[in-house]
């Protein structure tokens, strides 16, 4: 058997004994991620409860949301991964290319097949508060992934971001062990809501540092 073998069957290995430990865990680091119930604010800092999103900032959402996720997402992931994407989109909106498909999803251009999906998508982020992740009070752009190969990484790029397990991962059909992960693994935000995290557990797994406001 080749060495490379041998370290991929040790990976997996490696990896399975880290899910069985860390899923006895979760309820307990599950606990421990309080839910924000900061308000929306508005320019001038002060809390405003009647604070409206304009239909075109949402709409921009819905379609960022629903070209990372999948019919396979629960609506809790659907919640988190919406939570991350905001952030990001307000602190550099021009990261995102609204005119490539595999970036946004615009509602004018779906197929008959993913209406009912996009649908489900929209409805999910209309009705939820368009909250955001913060370190330090400060947003940063946060990098994710669709998987990683067990663990997530740090970066040079992004200092504040913090490697975790996820071993999870490997056990996905898009598993892939070549996988480079920084920041959020989604298929994992998903995999921790199946199992019963809420969107703002499974997001405080991968960036334990931030708050959710």
């Amino acid at each position: 058997m080749r060495i490379k073998e041998v370290f991929g069957i040790g990976k997996k290995i490696l990896a399975c004994a880290l899910l069985l430990v860390l899923m006895a865990l979760l309820p307990f680091t599950a606990v421990k991620c309080s839910k924000s119930e900061s308000k929306l604010t508005s320019s001038t800092g002060k809390t405003n409860n009647d604070t409206k999103v304009s239909d075109d900032s949402n709409a921009i959402l819905v379609g960022l949301t629903a070209a990372v996720c999948n019919e396979n997402f629960c609506d809790e992931a659907i919640k988190a991964i919406a939570i991350l994407i905001n952030t990001d989109y307000e602190v550099n909106p021009d990261k995102f290319d609204l005119e490539n498909r595999e970036v946004y999803f615009s509602k004018d251009a779906l197929d008959n097949s993913e209406k009912e999906y996009y649908s489900k998508i929209e409805s999910i982020v209309n009705a939820m508060d368009k909250k955001t992740l913060t370190l330090r009070n400060e947003k940063v752009f946060i990098p994710y992934s669709d998987i990683s190969f067990g663990y997530t990484l740090d970066s040079e790029d992004c200092e504040y971001i913090t490697s975790v397990a996820s071993p999870w991962d490997c056990f996905s059909q898009e598993y892939d062990e070549n996988a480079e992960c920084v920041g959020v693994s989604v298929n994992g935000i998903n995999y921790l809501c199946r199992n019963g995290a809420s969107a703002e557990q499974a997001l405080k797994w991968y960036l334990p540092h931030f708050e959710i406001k």
